[in-house]
């Protein structure tokens, strides 16, 4: 294995020099950077995250990865971490990983470079195995919003195909029969397991559903307006819509109506994760309430129990969203579906 000595040798530097640019300490000319990076890479340095993290030791600071901090689901995820920090005197330090890999590795390695050993994380985009491996050297951190089965006793996640299959429920006992789904574009678990969700429910009542009804889209305002330019291009015949966030379902409603149509007489809409702009859509959102405050609160809480190698409080670490209705979903009427 490579070390920081062979490093500098071959960058041409000095061992400070690499560390200051491993740790982001101080600052260091880009060409000189790009120098010790490129030597990094020749002889595939890697740190020991074990040894940082027990170097800068610091026994009440809480690290949280985080999504983007623009979203306000994520916002509501930071909440919850807060206040536990906060119960307990630690301080609080926050880095987003943007749902890119590289981000989200360069903010854990941050985070345990700053002396966080109790960390947070939500991650959509590192392997398995780059969690795993960051786990093994980390007793206390704590994977939010995911669930690996050799950290089953530490991840705090939710059960997100429960959620869309009660959306499915609900629109088909209004009389919907051509539901189609709005997913995001990224490769991530939540977009499996919800679109999982939504095709076992339509299985369920024998409903057919058509290649163009699933549309993918950022999962952004702006994704949800290309989402609704498409299904009407496409898919005029849908009589109701599941979206995979509730900022996608906004975007959805502000082209409908640009294009004249009726809410939720032309489209019925169903969102996912109940933020606080959810209701003060019009018409108010129906959607998915995602508990990601009471989840952030626990995984907090893990992390500092299992940095104080305390046995955690009682607790699930399985979450269930809950349907909340309000005024999107029109019924229509139709003869209800006998099962076989």
């Amino acid at each position: 294995m490579a070390t920081i000595k062979q490093v500098a040798a071959l960058a041409r530097v000095s061992t400070a020099t690499v560390s200051r640019v491993l740790n982001n300490s101080a600052y260091v000319e880009p060409a000189t950077r790009e120098r010790v990076e490129k030597a990094m890479r020749t002889l595939n340095y890697r740190r020991d995250m074990a040894a940082v993290a027990l170097a800068k030791r610091s026994g009440n600071m809480l690290g949280l990865l985080t999504g983007n901090l623009a979203d306000p689901f994520f916002a509501r995820l930071a909440r919850g971490v807060e206040a536990i920090s906060r119960q307990h005197g630690f301080r609080l330090m926050v880095c987003s990983g943007s749902h890119q890999s590289e981000l989200e590795q360069y903010g854990l390695e941050f985070l345990i470079n700053q002396g966080c050993e109790a960390i947070v994380a939500h991650t959509t985009r590192l392997s398995d195995e780059q969690l795993l491996r960051y786990a093994s050297h980390m007793p206390a951190l704590i994977p939010i919003n995911r669930y690996l089965p050799e950290l089953a006793h530490r991840c705090v996640w939710l059960d997100n195909r429960a959620g869309t299959r009660a959306a499915v429920d609900h629109l088909v006992a209004q009389g919907h029969r051509q539901i189609g789904f709005i997913t995001c574009d990224l490769p991530i678990a939540d977009r499996q397991s919800r679109l999982e969700g939504y095709q076992q429910g339509m299985s369920y009542y024998h409903l057919e559903i058509k290649p163009s009804w699933v549309i993918s889209q950022p999962f952004t305002e702006e994704g949800g307006e290309q989402a609704a330019a498409h299904m009407l291009a496409e898919c005029p015949e849908v009589t109701a819509v599941l979206t995979f966030n509730d900022v996608m379902a906004a975007g959805i409603m502000a082209h409908l109506r640009k294009c004249g149509r009726r809410l939720p007489e032309d489209l019925s809409i169903i969102g996912f994760d109940d933020i606080l702009l959810a209701r003060y859509l019009y018409p108010p959102l129906t959607t998915l309430h995602y508990p990601i405050e009471t989840m952030a609160k626990r995984a907090a809480e893990l992390a500092i129990a299992r940095l104080q190698q305390q046995e955690p409080g009682p607790g699930r670490h399985e979450f269930s969203p809950s349907l909340v209705i309000r005024e999107s979903v029109s019924p229509l009427i139709q003869a209800p579906i006998l099962l076989s």
